[in-house]
């Protein structure tokens, strides 16, 4: 496991995505909307709502690295919304337009949560990183896939001016979280660990799908992207994330698999 000031240096000194510099050149506009509308749609729509979710509030202690990460992940989401974005118009697809930051209520109890101890603290900070890993981890997989997909037809402008380097900022973000996640269990004691083991084993849903409406475009991602080899390309490396993570020799059930089928039982 990597160090967390090494990681945050990473991040912080990774290539940008810089707008004005993509390439938004697309030889085969129709086959380009027909097969990634589904999971352009659904990442552009994560990319622009996840950053306005104040996740700062849930961690209200959090240390400086936190912060200086939090300032460039925020950065590096937004921007990749915009990007996604106007390729979709370019597409003739239609983007989930910007909103107002809202914060969810559930956000408000793990922030009070958080308040009332430092022991608290840590497990949230715990499941914060762990989560956010796994999620990140399932965008970089995401973004890989489209990018593979878009070189087999030969769209190279997408590829090295956009897919490539969103590819690389949320391989950039996972590290950082994976690495924060360790540190934080290495100071815990034994019963928070356990709680933290617990809160994800039962809370995780897959990023942007943490609401029922938001299923069916998980869902149609997965089919677009993965297939039926959705167990082995998604599940598995995802789950992976969490049992380096949490288990410390306890064995953990599927339950990213049950995550999953949870989504996709809820696509017509």
């Amino acid at each position: 496991m990597h160090d967390v000031d090494d990681r945050l240096a990473y991040v912080e000194t990774k290539a940008p995505l810089v707008f004005d510099d993509i390439d938004f050149t697309v030889r085969d506009p129709r086959w380009v909307s027909t097969a990634l509308a589904a999971p352009l749609e659904y990442a552009q729509r994560v990319e622009s709502v996840v950053a306005a979710l104040g996740i700062e509030t849930l961690i209200p202690r959090h240390d400086e690295r936190v912060q200086r990460f939090l300032v460039v992940w925020t950065a590096d989401e937004v921007g990749h919304g915009l990007a996604l974005a106007q390729l979709m118009r370019l597409l003739g697809l239609t983007p989930t337009p910007d909103s107002d930051p809202t914060l969810p209520f559930h956000n408000h109890l793990v922030g009070a949560m958080s308040r009332m101890s430092s022991r608290m603290h840590q497990v949230v900070e715990a499941v914060w990183g762990t989560a956010g890993a796994m999620n990140e981890h399932l965008a970089m997989a995401a973004y890989a896939r489209m990018d593979a997909m878009l070189r087999e037809r030969n769209e190279q402008a997408l590829h090295e001016t956009l897919f490539r380097r969103l590819r690389a900022h949320e391989s950039a973000h996972k590290s950082f979280y994976a690495a924060y996640a360790a540190d934080v269990m290495a100071r815990m004691l034994p019963w928070q660990r356990r709680l933290v083991r617990l809160i994800v084993h039962h809370t995780y849903k897959p990023v942007g799908a943490g609401s029922k409406r938001d299923r069916p475009a998980f869902a149609r991602t997965v089919r677009a992207l993965a297939g039926d080899d959705w167990e082995v390309t998604l599940v598995t490396p995802v789950q992976q994330v969490a049992e380096r993570l949490l288990n410390e020799g306890h064995e953990m059930d599927r339950f990213v698999r049950r995550a999953v089928l949870n989504c996709l039982s809820t696509a017509a």
